[in-house]
């Protein structure tokens, strides 16, 4: 019996040391800390408003302190000893605020989570008060609790994405996502699906305005208990702003935010294509459509030092931003050249509050630069050059003239501009409502073009008829010359045989050839040839073709 009192003494103690640690430690820390937060900082009107609602908020918790010594002492509660009653209705309370304050944060974005998350910390703490109070709070509310969240913790290694795994500050953060998941009060975790037009999407939202970081308690500001998350891929890096504030350029990979700070833009490092088809005008007043193609990219290049210094006379923010300050992954990146290319845009938005991506302004001036050049052409020179020569390509002439217009000022904001040209165009195909003018410049071109046309066709007639004559005559004379060093040849070989029969045998051959290679619309020419020699050999005869 002395052994058992001896214990449930100490237990007893114990209980009773702990509830003045806890609750009256707790009392003097709540009062303690108005002093230490008015000292630590400059004296202002700010402050001093402050540290009287810290004051105030003392005295409320104070008073709840005090409140259930006298709710035992006017209700003679006798169940329990008096300390074991105050013990547990101070418990109450602190269950009730907690229920109020998950409620109230919770219940928007978490569904019922936060409910069975309160319940169970309940019930396990309420189980162990029952029990003995604080020794069973020791000894079995606090290891099951222990035990729950290292469950938690081994799970959030699991499901929580990761872009370093023994990083010991990622895995507290992975654990945080995840328990303030289970709490219900989750700040929005968010997936880059790998578009650069488009803001990261919220796959579990959440509340980004508030946080533990809020609490002007330094133990509870340092753990960040509640991190939203943005999962993106290695080629993606995103803008985290802050209210309106920019607070960094962050990731690739797994990208942790705090209080007030989200996702904004999305920067992609790939090479981007894109392609528009835009209305254009001529210098000559034709308006048409023209397909234009662009590729640029945020600049990966090491700069030399007369680049560095173009560069850096234009954009004086480009301090250190010849080197890149991201060299591992595939996608080697500046971030001093990022926030350049964000300050395309970080104040412009179009109508309706749409914000305008840095791509968007990087397509915006291709298109200014494009309409620019056709405009200072007309349109002929979409086709043929002004200084035409061999291998000269209108297109390609338009495409050196876009990018000489804005590629120094696109890479003065970080970006690459690697091609921009005019691939197509068309006239538009749209005739119910005509335009006068861009019809009366088409009709103007199309007579030019109709009148070279018809040069070049006159030139080409002429110059085949000129060839016809040539031919005819040469074979006229090659003829007649074979036919001279024929005779002369077989007299040579018979002198005997008379020339008009060996004249004849050379006709006869002609005439038989003739007749087989002569197309019949030009036999008649050729037979009046043969009957002009044969007349010649027979003047008697006034011979025909036989």
């Amino acid at each position: 019996m002395l052994y058992i009192e001896l214990i449930n003494g100490i237990l007893a103690l114990t209980n009773n040391l702990l509830d003045f640690l806890f609750f009256g430690g707790g009392l003097m820390i709540i009062f303690g800390f108005p002093i230490y937060f008015f000292l630590k900082r400059t004296f202002s009107f700010e402050l001093f408003s402050q540290t009287i609602f810290l004051v105030v908020l003392a005295g409320l918790l104070a008073f709840f302190w005090w409140l259930p010594s006298f709710l035992v002492k006017s209700f003679g509660l006798g169940f329990f000893v008096q300390s074991e009653w105050e013990t547990l209705i101070r418990w109450g309370e602190i269950s009730l605020v907690l229920l109020a304050f998950f409620f109230h944060f919770g219940r928007e974005h978490g569904g019922n989570r936060w409910f069975y998350s309160w319940f169970f910390h309940v019930v396990v703490i309420f189980l162990g008060l029952l029990i003995d109070r604080w020794t069973g709070i020791l000894f079995i509310s606090l290891p099951t609790l222990t035990l729950y969240y290292v469950i938690l913790y081994q799970l959030a290694m699991v499901v929580v994405p990761t872009s370093n795994p023994e990083n010991v500050k990622e895995k507290q953060k992975r654990f945080h996502v995840l328990s303030s998941y289970a709490w219900g009060i989750q700040s929005p975790l968010s997936v880059v699906d790998g578009h650069a037009w488009k803001s990261p999407e919220i796959r579990i939202p959440g509340d980004f305005t508030w946080g533990f970081s809020d609490f002007p308690f330094p133990i509870v500001k340092d753990l960040d208990l509640r991190p939203g998350l943005v999962w993106t891929k290695s080629h993606h890096v995103v803008e985290v702003s802050g209210g309106t504030s920019l607070k960094r350029i962050d990731g690739p990979g797994i990208v942790f935010t705090g209080t007030l700070e989200r996702a904004a833009q999305v920067f992609d490092l790939r090479l981007q294509l894109r392609t528009n088809e835009l209305d254009v005008v001529s210098k000559d007043g034709v308006s048409f459509k023209a397909r234009v193609f662009t590729a640029f990219r945020l600049d990966p290049g090491i700069w030399d030092k007369e680049t560095y210094d173009t560069l850096r006379s234009k954009n004086p923010l480009f301090r250190g931003a010849d080197r890149l300050s991201h060299e591992s992954g595939s996608f080697p990146f500046s971030h001093v050249r990022i926030q350049a290319a964000l300050g395309l845009t970080s104040t412009e938005a179009s109508d309706g509050g749409k914000t305008i991506y840095w791509d968007q302004k990087v397509l915006s001036a291709v298109e200014n630069a494009t309409r620019k050049v056709v405009s200072q052409k007309n349109l002929d020179e979409m086709w043929r050059p002004r200084d035409d020569a061999p291998f000269k390509n209108a297109l390609d002439i338009i495409a050196n003239e876009i990018r000489d217009n804005i590629f120094l000022n696109l890479r003065s904001s970080g970006i690459l501009l690697v091609v921009a040209r005019i691939v197509n165009f068309r006239f538009s195909e749209e005739l119910n409502q005509p335009d006068d003018i861009s019809t009366k410049q088409l009709e103007a071109w199309g007579s030019v073009w109709e009148e070279m046309s018809q040069n070049i066709l006159s030139d080409a007639q002429a110059e085949s008829e000129h060839l016809q004559q040539e031919a005819h005559v040469y074979a006229k004379t090659v003829f007649l010359d074979s036919v001279v060093d024929g005779l002369r040849q077989a007299q040579d070989m018979h002198p005997e045989l008379p020339r008009y029969v060996i004249a004849m045998r050379f006709l006869s051959t002609f005439w038989d050839y003739a007749k087989k290679q002569t197309p019949d619309s030009d036999l008649e020419e050729v037979q009046n040839y043969y009957n002009t020699y044969l007349s010649k050999l027979y003047p008697n005869r006034g011979g025909q073709g036989q």
